[in-house]
């Protein structure tokens, strides 16, 4: 809109300056005429120096001819000028506004060199965002996975647990079976030897020694 606006005044600008010039040829042309009248005039006074009274009212004529002449020629002269001075303050004062569009113009291309500038700048950051979030959500997918491995091995754990727990319930038995059998045995051959009681202690403590590894897996 700007560009258009200075392009119509650039054209007011061409058209002023063709009239400009036209009035000046205009001058330029009222001017050799005169001169032509002033020549004509002389031609006259020469040629009719010796006849001055027989045509006193023929130079009368012509004087007053030159005086209506020169009178019109300072009135187109003044309105020449006159017209030269508008064009020209016209001229500066589009030259002016002209001026003013073209600063206008460029601060606004300056401006949407900046808001450019902004927006591949938020166009990156953007960007970088997206990066970001696609690396949480893959991110997030390995924790999902792992959480389910994990649940995979907390049941694997348990299972295993539960077979040791088995396990043990069943040693326990029979070692208590055993303990009673060597009890009993014992008490048959009178309170029982040495040799007994120190199996006995032996496999409490191993009992006791599995029931603590138990616990700690």
């Amino acid at each position: 809109k700007h560009e258009a606006k200075i392009k119509s005044l650039t054209d007011y600008m061409q058209n002023m300056e063709q009239k400009r010039r036209q009035l000046e040829e205009s001058q330029d042309s009222l001017n050799e005429e005169l001169a032509k009248l002033r020549a004509q005039e002389k031609m006259h006074e020469v040629s009719f120096k010796d006849k001055e009274k027989e045509h006193l009212t023929r130079l009368q004529d012509a004087e007053e001819m030159k005086k209506a002449l020169e009178q019109q020629m300072e009135s187109h002269r003044e309105a020449h000028q006159k017209q030269l001075s508008r064009l020209r303050d016209e001229i500066e004062e589009k030259q002016k506004t002209i001026d003013e569009i073209r600063d206008m113009n460029q601060k606004l291309q300056l401006e949407q060199e900046k808001l450019s500038a902004d927006y591949d700048k938020l166009k990156t950051e953007d960007q970088e965002r997206e990066m970001k979030l696609e690396k949480l959500i893959l991110l997030n997918d390995k924790r999902e996975q792992a959480r389910e491995d994990l649940k995979g091995l907390e049941e694997t754990v348990a299972r295993e647990l539960q077979t040791l727990h088995n396990l043990r319930k069943l040693f326990v038995q029979d070692l208590t079976t055993r303990v009673k059998k060597s009890v009993e045995l014992d008490s048959d051959d009178g309170g029982g030897s040495a040799a007994q009681k120190q199996k006995i202690s032996f496999l409490e403590n191993n009992l006791e020694q599995l029931t603590k590894v138990h616990k700690q897996v």
